[in-house]
């Protein structure tokens, strides 16, 4: 074909088409290279529209692939940098920038030696880069380099008016460079929000084109809006060709149905999600204020058959719909949580059972056939259990492990519900030691284990020493433990060992028992325990506290005078073991408690224990005690036996 045929041709396409031209082979190259083809590049920008002429120093083809050509960094090849800075006429990444750029005010440190008149001689840029400032002129250091050894050149005798010419051209070079960066960096903005508007039109287009196709095809026309509403995937930003159509419909089919399977198990998860969190909700308000043995744990719950196919069941597509059947189960809670109450005391009336140490006709029991509970059974004095975890205590019958949960074994220490109903049931074994020390007290007292329950062993008020621990000193006299039956069984648990091989047990004297019972019984737990809770809603149920706090929580339900044991109580599962025992001076004590730096009172006032504090030994005289339990218990009006106690 003719070169002016073909050039005649080429002048009809814009920049971008021609460069591709060039690089398709020799010959196009040859031909578009050539000095022949510089008014088809010109007609080339005008046909791209508003492209402004070349920087001066450039050709055509220079200028086009600047504007047009790759979008990689000149300086060291990395891909996607879009923005030209048309002062030192490159496309140079962030990176290159800092590592290139010379400021004018660190000309001197970068190049010393060299004439700062270079400077005026090349172009420059205001972008900056690194911590150049932006008003700042920039010079690219290879541009610095190239200018010198041109300047070499006139560095000889006789070239002085020479050299002078060409930085007057120079000058006047960059101040006409300086004036079309303007102009191109205007068109650089303008083309680049037209270029993206254009994308737009063109991807608006084929979407509508797409989806009407894909629907025609059978696909649902929500899941094909949806799919574009999230991304393009790389098919609408050219003509929609009917080549291009046939090329990319499969890879498109495909995409599609991955994202359906996606939204579907999306939706699957998300109703399961709401539907558990539901019935979850309606378990815990039915299961609130159960003792926490009796609460089956509600991962067993949500694995009842029934239960478990409503909540994996296909989504409705409306959340109302999804979760109205929960309702249907809350009717199943009350059952389900009677079935778990009736095989725990079953399993524990069978323990019971095989225990000779508990019942003495075990071998009658055992040949028969336990299946129902035996509550009286479970409320003897020496129905002890322990839970199996690694540090147990004595649970002294029923009523103490309907409240045991295995993360109780710290006595008042705050507890989770949501952690804690995570844990698996605790599993139970016969407390060897504590029903041996219950029928030890049992027989000293005279009364029957096969029939003698808990309450009876309370109702005896009896107290007792433990005959293996030997009077203690203490400030010239010495004192022994007085504890009541339950303390007794705790201690030789927690002390059985070679000093406590068997039980043995001895009684108050009558005169020591008065005394005791002179002190007045303190109340168990105290104000100042962290195991109060709130009976009128969930506001410290996970996380108990102290009852001056719970008290002032009532006024939020318009309660001014709360009642304790119907407004609020405290948490049985968090105070399983009895209170301390209490220290009993066989021997009176000589001497007063040590006060460092401070003259003893003469020994003519009463001296009281504070009845809160469990445990403690500290004294007080009258004016002390009442002030004490003021500010520590917040009980402004303390009297003696409830809150305080004489001990001289």
């Amino acid at each position: 074909m003719p070169i002016d045929i073909l050039l005649e041709t080429f002048s009809l396409l814009e920049p971008v088409d021609l460069l591709h031209l060039s690089r398709t082979n020799k010959a196009f190259s040859k031909v578009l290279l050539s000095n022949n083809a510089v008014s088809v590049w010109k007609a080339a920008r005008v046909n791209r529209g508003g492209v402004p002429d070349c920087m001066p120093g450039m050709s055509e083809v220079e200028w086009a692939d600047l504007l047009f050509g790759s979008s990689q960094c000149h300086g060291c090849g990395r891909k996607n940098v879009w923005q030209i800075d048309f002062g030192i006429r490159r496309r140079v990444c962030r990176s290159c920038l800092i590592e290139n750029l010379v400021c004018e005010n660190g000309f001197p440190s970068e190049f010393p030696g060299y004439d700062p008149v270079i400077m005026d001689l090349i172009p420059f840029s205001n972008i900056g880069g690194g911590d150049h400032d932006d008003e700042c002129k920039c010079f690219w250091s290879d541009d610095i380099l190239k200018m010198a050894e041109e300047l070499e050149v006139y560095l000889k005798p006789g070239a002085e008016q020479a050299l002078e010419d060409f930085k007057q051209s120079r000058k006047k070079y960059v101040d006409s460079d300086i004036d079309h960066m303007a102009v191109c960096d205007a068109w650089a903005i303008n083309d680049s929000r037209r270029q993206l508007s254009r994308a737009r039109e063109l991807r608006s287009q084929n979407i509508e084109m797409f989806e009407a196709r894909l629907i025609d095809l059978g696909h649902d026309a929500e899941d094909v809006r949806r799919m574009f509403n999230h991304h393009h995937y790389g098919v609408l930003d050219k003509e929609l060709t009917d080549a291009r159509w046939k090329r990319v419909l499969p890879k498109v089919e495909r995409k599609l149905s991955e994202l359906k399977e996606e939204w579907r198990l999306k939706a699957q998860r998300d109703a399961s999600f709401l539907r558990e969190n539901r019935l979850l909700a309606m378990y815990q308000k039915y299961v609130r204020l159960l003792p926490w043995g009796t609460v089956p744990p509600r991962e067993d719950f949500l694995k009842l058959f029934d239960v478990a196919e409503f909540i994996n069941s296909p989504p409705t597509g409306d959340e109302e719909s999804d979760i109205q059947p929960c309702y249907a189960f809350a009717d199943r809670i009350p059952g389900f949580c009677a079935e778990f109450l009736h095989q725990r005391k079953l399993a524990l009336t069978r323990l019971l059972a095989l225990s000779t140490d508990v019942v003495q006709d075990a071998t009658t029991l055992q040949s028969q056939v336990i299946d129902a509970p035996d509550d009286t059974l479970m409320q003897l004095a020496t129905s002890i259990f322990q839970c199996t975890h690694p540090h147990p205590f004595p649970l002294i019958t029923w009523d103490k492990v309907q409240y045991h949960r295995s993360s109780s074994h710290s006595q008042g220490m705050a507890r989770s519900y949501a952690i804690s109903a995570l844990t698996s049931p605790c599993t139970f074994l016969i407390s060897q030691h504590g029903v041996a020390a219950a029928r030890s007290l049992l027989s000293l007292v005279g009364l029957d284990a096969q029939t003698t329950t808990a309450v009876t062993m309370d109702d005896l008020q009896c107290r007792f020493f433990c005959s293996n621990c030997p009077p203690k000193p203490e400030r010239g006299g010495s004192y022994r433990m007085a504890m009541n039956w339950r303390q007794s069984v705790f201690h030789y648990v927690e002390q059985h060992g070679p000093s406590h091989k068997e039980p043995h047990w001895e009684f108050l004297s009558a005169a020591q028992l008065q005394v005791i019972q002179s002190w007045g019984t303190p109340k168990y737990p105290g104000a100042t325990h962290q195991a109060w809770r709130c009976n009128k809603c969930d506001v410290y149920h996970g996380d108990p506290t102290q009852k001056a706090t719970v008290i002032d929580h009532m006024r939020s339900h318009g309660i001014a005078t709360p009642t304790e044991g119907i407004d609020f109580s405290y948490d049985q599962g968090v105070i399983e073991k009895p209170p301390p025992a209490t220290m009993f001076f066989i021997i009176p004590p000589t001497q007063k408690p040590s006060r460092s730096g401070k003259k003893s009172k003469p020994p003519t006032e009463s001296e009281y224990h504070c009845q809160h504090c469990i445990g403690s030994q500290r004294i007080f005289l009258l004016k002390g005690v009442k002030q004490h339990i003021k500010v520590k218990h917040k009980i402004d009006s303390s009297s003696e036996g409830p809150d305080f106690c004489k001990i001289k």
